[in-house]
């Protein structure tokens, strides 16, 4: 009797576990099932939540991206919201088992007007224009806004140019006595990385006096220049480079001057006739002074038209005699058939190398607005564009963030 008992029990305790188990079993089957759809949801939001961040990139602006090889997109962070929105609702609308919550985009540290974005583009832009197989813009754009082009007169677009507020000079100074002690430029500008790269994209993408480099219709002619002086007329920025080039090499004749005791000897002997006595030494300094500067004027006009000036000169690269010196107001200048050391653009390249960094940046935001107007649309302002996003999208519950740039 017990041992009928005893076995009821047994199958009464196995009967329990079988049915402990099997609960088991389904709760964990439908906790697995549970877990994988939340899984699944989450992997294709993400996956769909990336191709559309990389639908509202791929809108760049083309004539943008064509000229200067800068990629952005137009809009505000309320458009790309709308976008993102009619993406989601398409894609899960008809998908009772997700439940999408919205969205919500962020612009403003991807702003085109903002210099570090820039700079990340204009590096990359520059490493392919160090190859030379950039595409050159068509010579067939016309003008698409009322400028005239050379002098920006409107206050209203000076105000809104990104460098506005920004007016950090180069010093001359500084230039002149680094170059004193140095064989070449190269001494003197030690370019490596993002900087040599930065000096890639503005020479290939800018214009400058003496090259238009056939980039097609620009609002300046003298657009380096600009990015040197910051000026808001051709004119004003060619003066200014002017200046600075007469500056450097003035210092510089004036060191030779002073160092070859030919010349020397004969500014004295003119500043002996001229004033004799103790004020002849003074006489012989500001003949020396004068001559250095006619020489450095005489080079200016050399390096315009494409010819080279030693960093130091020579007997055979001094062009202007000491009875000249007063005389030489013409436009012609004195070449001596020596042809050697920096060309302008050596000039343009050592100058750009002593702008401060961002203001550099800024100067060359300025140019592409500048131009993007001019030639696109009259309205166009690099803050309305965009290089990048981050976005935040909320499903079942689930925040999920996507950033995104070029």
């Amino acid at each position: 009797m017990s041992k009928g008992i005893d076995i009821k029990k047994r199958k009464g305790s196995v009967t329990v576990f079988v049915m402990i188990f099997f609960v088991t079993l389904v709760s964990m089957i439908f906790i697995f099932i549970d877990v994988s759809k939340k899984i699944a949801v989450n992997g294709s939001t993400d996956a769909l939540a990336s191709v559309w961040g990389n639908s509202i990139l791929a809108e760049y602006d083309l004539n943008l991206q064509k000229r200067y090889n800068i990629f952005g997109f137009y809009g505000l962070p309320s458009d790309v919201n709308k976008k993102l929105d009619f993406y989601a609702k398409e894609s899960f609308e008809e998908k009772k088992y997700i439940d999408y919550e919205g969205v919500s985009s962020s612009l403003y540290e991807y702003s085109l007007a903002n210099a570090d974005v820039m700079k990340k583009q204009i590096i990359k832009a520059g490493i392919i224009a160090a190859t030379e197989k950039f595409i050159k813009p068509s010579k067939e754009i016309e003008s698409a806004g009322e400028l005239e082009p050379g002098t920006i007169r409107n206050q209203v677009i000076l105000s809104n140019l990104p460098s506005s507020g920004s007016s950090k000079s180069i010093s001359v100074s500084k230039i002149t006595d680094m170059l004193k002690n140095a064989d070449s430029f190269a001494d003197v500008m030690k370019k490596t990385g993002d900087e040599l790269f930065e000096k890639q994209y503005i020479f290939a993408y800018f214009k400058e006096q003496s090259n238009s480099k056939d980039l097609g219709k620009t609002f300046f002619q003298n657009e380096i220049e600009y990015i040197i002086c910051g000026k808001s007329s051709d004119a004003a920025n060619a003066r200014s480079i002017r200046n600075k080039i007469i500056a450097v090499r003035e210092a510089l004749n004036f060191v030779y001057l002073n160092k070859d005791p030919k010349k020397s000897a004969e500014a004295m002997a003119a500043a002996q006739l001229l004033t004799p006595g103790p004020a002849a030494i003074a006489t012989q300094k500001a003949l020396l002074a004068a001559w250095a500067l006619a020489e450095s004027i005489n080079d200016y006009k050399l390096l315009v038209d494409l010819h080279k000036v030693p960093l130091m000169k020579s007997e055979a690269t001094w062009a202007i005699d000491l009875d000249s010196v007063v005389a030489n107001t013409s436009d012609k200048y004195v070449y001596t058939g020596v042809d050697q050391g920096q060309t302008y653009e050596d000039f343009l390249s050592l100058f750009t190398y002593a702008v401060d960094e961002r203001v550099r940046l800024l100067r060359i935001m300025d140019l592409i607005q500048i131009n993007m107007k001019y030639l696109y649309y009259r309205t166009f302002s690099l803050k309305e564009y965009s290089g990048g996003l981050r976005f935040l999208m909320k499903v079942n519950g689930v925040e999920h963030v996507v950033v995104k740039e070029y």
